[in-house]
């Protein structure tokens, strides 16, 4: 093992900085001007929360269906089961 120590290029440092830069917008993200106006805009607008309701009840009614699908997919598969289970136990039994 080197008893030197690393000392990064000046190119490496700048990459860095630039990288540092970056990471702080990560998980954010950075919006453009224009979305930004349109943010405030809309979120200025007398209609934002009732807008913004009605998106709510729309991804919730979605949602409901899709549960309603699965409810059913679910009862479906527990009376295969049950089915095949009871068909299991009338064959060993009648051996």
């Amino acid at each position: 093992m080197s008893s030197e120590i690393y000392q990064p290029t000046s190119e490496q440092l700048q990459r860095w900085a630039e990288l540092d830069e970056l990471d702080k917008y990560a998980s954010a993200g950075i919006m453009s001007e224009e979305e930004q106006e349109q943010r405030v805009t809309a979120y200025l607008d007398k209609n934002y929360y009732p807008n913004l309701l009605e998106k709510v009840r729309q991804k919730k009614q979605k949602v409901q269906r899709f549960l309603a699908h699965l409810e059913q997919r679910e009862q479906l598969l527990v009376a295969v089961i049950e089915r095949e289970a009871q068909a299991s136990s009338t064959t060993n039994s009648s051996h």
